[in-house]
């Protein structure tokens, strides 16, 4: 029995040394894919605390800073104004303008008239003769000036209403 035991702890040893073996990569297994122990490990990392946003860097660690120096703002070169030529006014212009009223185009074919503010706008108004201009039939109150241009309802000397239209 005692060559029993020998060959017991022979074979013992043969597993411990040939697990041994494995662990130190003198096994020709093929590599797996998983590391050793050993090479998980490397050098020590060095941990640095970092700043809260807005604070300052810690001394030590500042970073040298170049000012921003803003890019050249090319502004493009305004277009010159075409010059206006102010036309002489007519004296009918001039009159017009003398007695309170304003040289306005007429309606559709431009021709200039002298439109004039009247006394009695926005007066209540039943006919065409309580009021210096038109009386107005939806308002029922006398027109701000004369001429009236444009499409407008208005009340006659009789009260009745029609369509004025001035173009």
């Amino acid at each position: 029995m005692a060559t029993g035991g020998f060959l017991r702890l022979l074979s013992a040893l043969g597993v411990v040394l040939s697990l041994a073996g494995c662990q130190m990569g003198g096994s020709k297994a093929p590599a797996s894919d998983v590391a050793p122990p050993a090479a998980l490990q490397g050098p020590a990392v060095e941990v640095t605390p970092l700043a809260p946003i807005g604070a300052a860097p810690a001394p030590g660690n500042e970073a040298p800073v170049k000012p921003a120096t803003p890019a050249p703002v090319s502004k493009p070169e305004p277009e010159p104004e075409p010059a206006v030529v102010a036309k002489p006014k007519s004296a009918a212009h001039l009159a017009c303008e003398k007695k309170g009223g304003k040289y306005v185009p007429l309606g559709k074919s431009g021709a200039l008239t002298c439109q004039m503010p009247t006394r009695d706008g926005g007066k209540q108004c039943r006919k065409e003769s309580d009021c210096e201009g038109v009386c107005l039939a939806r308002s029922r109150t006398c027109a701000p000036a004369k001429p009236l241009f444009g499409c407008q309802s208005i009340l006659q000397e009789d009260g009745v209403q029609v369509d004025l239209c001035i173009d």
